[in-house]
């Protein structure tokens, strides 16, 4: 990874990024690092916040880049159940499955879910980077 705040060649720089995860830190982690890299970052604890903020930002003519789901949400909905909300709101949405559950079903199968690419937990920042450049950009799923 290249120095926080300048965009590493080959990484996108910019998006709007809707990112659910039930770990607080993890959330706090993740935004300050993809915001050094020009990135906007909206910040959902579970699946029903994580809907009401994508609600709103199709009411607002700003829809999200890309959507990065947490799997399993012990107290909330968990990725399976909210990306079939997501896709009944926007059926193009671009979304990415995270889970350190290796040997889950839907990461197996994630297309069959409605999901774009996975990323396996702790992944490392360049992972995440590629993820979502794939996404905006087009050039294909990442898993």
């Amino acid at each position: 990874m290249d120095i926080p705040g300048v965009a590493s060649p080959g990484f996108a720089s910019r998006g709007n990024i809707l990112f659910m995860d039930d770990d607080g830190d993890i959330r706090e982690a993740t935004s300050e690092l993809l915001q050094q890299y020009g990135f906007t970052v909206t910040l959902a604890e579970e699946g029903s916040q994580a809907i009401s903020i994508y609600e709103k930002s199709i009411a607002e003519n700003a829809v999200f880049d890309v959507v990065i789901l947490d799997l399993v949400v012990p107290r909330g909905l968990g990725a399976k159940d909210t990306i079939t909300r997501l896709h009944s709101l926007n059926p193009s949405v671009k979304a990415l499955v995270a889970s350190g559950y290796s040997n889950d079903y839907i990461l197996d199968n994630y297309e069959e879910f409605g999901f774009c690419g996975t990323l396996a937990k702790p992944y490392n920042f360049d992972e995440l980077l590629d993820a979502i450049t794939a996404l905006i950009t087009g050039k294909g799923n990442k898993s």
